[in-house]
């Protein structure tokens, strides 16, 4: 086998797409070739090739994403395939390890992605660095220990509205939150309130609706109904609820659960620390299941350490294994003053934490502790020096993301 890595020219964007569908279980339609156009960067579209044909492909999305007390620019790994005729002989390593020193080259101090299977990205240095809640809730039991006043306060908005309000209520939110992507207009009218046939899976077109309070936006949701006729069900699709602040999160969830003919309420991704199960008069009623969501890669170590803030002055030397990445190898000796923020820099002196840059990618947002990843293997250091990683690491609030790219 003799395969090529080159970028993808325009003329190739279908075939790129049609080769992207085959791993992933679709015929791409005319409206995803355009939605593909307008959201994805050509020059970042990388593809693998044996002769003639396109056996795997590769792409890097230009993000900003918030972290503890800052907003760095990521890279957002993503359409990354091989063909089932190529597995398992190193093409995705090559387009890896190509990437990564892209990433390198470009100052990018972080990647991440959302991992389609968790068995693939941990050997590419990529860690769980968040997690997200799938809830359900049967209409009979959506009520709130303290019930809501919402009236006058909600109206459903057409998609034009919402593209001049929601980009404003979702910068507010997330600017607190580390792991939230920076949203571009060009995004919010492709990605977010797009609204394709192909992605309604039975489901009705988007309803929007903005929550207002004195007078200004103070949240919105974007939601679908799914009715299935043989069952007699309704369901509420929560695809996105964002609120500025909590009163504002229970308003919106107030109306959810008084829309008529309904069955149950549904939500794909919610921070693991939403507080609406508190709310509800009956939390163990609500269903919940918790898995990984979004992954992160330390590209440059030291820019990715200087670039967040901490919750503690301190200093920790951290040894990075990193086989893929070697200009990250070594020992890093990280300084955070009374104000939170860090320098970083190589020092020959003995490490208090040794670890990979998975494991560094799961600490890196607050969302894990190393004394838990101490007690999984996948950090050593003694007890001190891990109390010492915890207070300088952790974050309120926990890490999420809202976009699945």
């Amino acid at each position: 086998m003799s395969v090529q890595i080159r970028a993808v020219a325009a003329e190739e964007i279908e075939a790129f797409q049609r080769t992207l569908g085959v791993p992933f279980g679709f015929d791409p339609t005319p409206e995803q070739f355009a939605r593909f156009r307008n959201v994805f960067e050509l020059d970042r579209l990388r593809a693998a090739f044996d002769g003639d044909q396109m056996v795997a492909t590769f792409g890097a999305l230009s993000l900003r994403m918030t972290v503890p007390g800052n907003v760095l620019p990521v890279a957002g790994t993503t359409v990354v395939t091989v063909l089932p005729t190529h597995r398992r002989q190193g093409v995705l390593r090559m387009l890896m390890t190509e990437h990564l020193a892209e990433l390198h080259r470009n100052g990018e101090p972080l990647a991440t992605l959302w991992a389609s299977e968790s068995s693939i990205y941990d050997r590419f240095g990529y860690g769980p660095a968040s997690e997200r809640a799938m809830s359900k809730l049967e209409k009979s039991y959506a009520r709130m220990r303290e019930p809501v006043d919402v009236r006058a306060s909600m109206r459903l908005v057409e998609r034009a509205e919402a593209q001049k309000l929601f980009p404003a209520v979702y910068d507010v939110v997330a600017s607190r939150r580390p792991g939230m992507i920076s949203r571009s207009e060009t995004w919010w009218t492709h990605r977010v309130l797009s609204d394709p046939e192909y992605a309604r899976r039975g489901g009705t077109s988007h309803r929007r609706v903005l929550h207002v309070r004195d007078g200004r936006p103070a949240g919105y949701a974007v939601y679908r109904t799914r009715t299935d006729v043989e069952q007699g069900t309704t369901e509420v699709r929560v695809i996105e609820l964002v609120g500025i602040d909590t009163a504002a999160e229970k308003a919106l969830w107030q109306y959810l659960f008084g829309i008529d003919l309904v069955t149950s309420i549904v939500q794909w991704n919610q921070p693991i620390d939403d507080p609406l199960r508190w709310w509800l008069e009956q939390p163990r009623r609500m269903e919940r299941k918790v898995e990984d969501a979004l992954w992160l890669r330390p590209v440059d170590v030291a820019a990715a350490l200087a670039g967040r803030r901490y919750s503690c002055a301190g200093t920790l030397a951290l040894r990075v294994r990193d086989p893929l990445c070697r200009w990250n190898e070594g020992v890093w000796k990280l300084e955070a003053d009374s104000n939170g923020v860090g320098r970083c820099r190589h020092a020959d002196v003995d490490p208090d934490v040794e670890l990979t840059p998975s494991a560094l990618g799961m600490v890196y947002l607050g969302g894990h502790r190393f004394s838990a990843l101490e007690r999984s293997g996948l950090v050593t250091g003694a007890p001190e020096a891990l109390h010492r990683a915890d207070a300088l690491f952790t974050w309120d609030p926990l890490p999420w993301c809202q976009e699945l790219f």
